[in-house]
């Protein structure tokens, strides 16, 4: 009797090339759970409560994209993406409390980590694409080569139960064809979607670095040269100047949020935040009132 010898079986391998993980990768559990905390906290216009929740958590250093195998290499991608997604939130609570050139540290890491996945990524992937199509061509060239086999056992009104077992081979081939041209494609979609988040995660670092320079020259413009006090004097002795700029109730917190870090101690800057936001901030080490007993 002519037996069907599948393809997934002498390439047991398939099933297995990620079945072990590597070292766990990614962000520790406490900056995971801090991330959704931190969005809604800017959402509140607690930015600078997010920006220094993220700022403890942030990891100092990065461990090296790993490009010793494909179990090591899908890990270090799958953690990249991680933590280019935390420094950009960093850098966006950053932004919102008024510390732009911490925020453009934070979205310049995140355009670098985002450009490393990308770049290792396109180097190694493309091996594990060849790998799942290469296994795509053997189960259908199995399939071709039984052609005739398979039909004549198909076309069986009583097949025993060895007939059985064999359709059971010869299904269980063709789905394993189907399985590994869904996983070549899905391997392939990773190298362009980390291209695409590279491209995307670059230009906010460039925006930020924009708006820091705008407001040098402003200052360098300014009728007293580079005085950040009598610039956020002068903008808060407008009447005008904040609401014309600044049609969305977000945006012009997060203006204040700059002059307030210009200046901490204009009141005028803090007694709008808190009418705006609700949120108290931290008396200017120039406001504070000194502690009876003390000179």
């Amino acid at each position: 009797m002519r037996t069907f010898i599948p393809q997934s079986v002498l390439l047991l391998c398939s099933a297995a090339l990620f079945a072990q993980a590597p070292a766990q990768l990614g962000l520790s559990p406490e900056l995971r759970a801090a991330l959704p905390e931190a969005q809604k906290l800017v959402a509140e216009f607690k930015a600078r409560e997010a920006d220094v929740k993220l700022g403890a958590l942030l990891p100092v250093e990065i461990p090296a994209w790993d490009k010793t195998g494909p179990q090591t290499q899908f890990a270090s991608y799958t953690a990249y993406r991680e933590y280019t997604y935390a420094f950009f939130l960093g850098a966006q609570a950053a932004d919102a409390a008024g510390y732009w050139e911490k925020a453009l540290e934070r979205y310049r890491k995140a355009s670098e980590l985002a450009k490393t996945n990308a770049d290792s990524v396109k180097a190694t992937f493309p091996l594990i694409v060849d790998y799942y199509n290469n296994l795509v061509a053997g189960s259908k060239r199995t399939l071709e080569e039984n052609a005739d086999f398979i039909k004549e056992l198909r076309a069986k009104a009583d097949p025993d139960a060895g007939d059985k077992q064999q359709m059971d081979l010869i299904k269980a081939e063709e789905e394993s064809a189907v399985k590994n041209q869904k996983s070549a494609q899905v391997f392939a979609g990773y190298i362009e979607s980390a291209q695409k988040e590279a491209d995307y995660y670059a230009k906010f670092g460039v925006g930020e670095e924009a708006q820091i320079q705008d407001q040098i020259d402003q200052l360098e413009k300014y009728k007293f040269k580079n005085d950040k006090v009598k610039f956020v004097e002068g903008i808060m002795s407008s009447k005008t100047f904040l609401d014309q700029q600044f049609t969305e109730k977000a945006e012009k917190v997060r203006y204040l949020y700059r002059l307030n870090e210009m200046d901490p101690s204009n009141r005028k800057v803090t007694r709008e935040i808190e009418q705006l936001t609700g949120v108290i901030l931290a008396a200017a080490p120039a406001d504070e009132k000194p502690v009876k007993g003390k000179k």
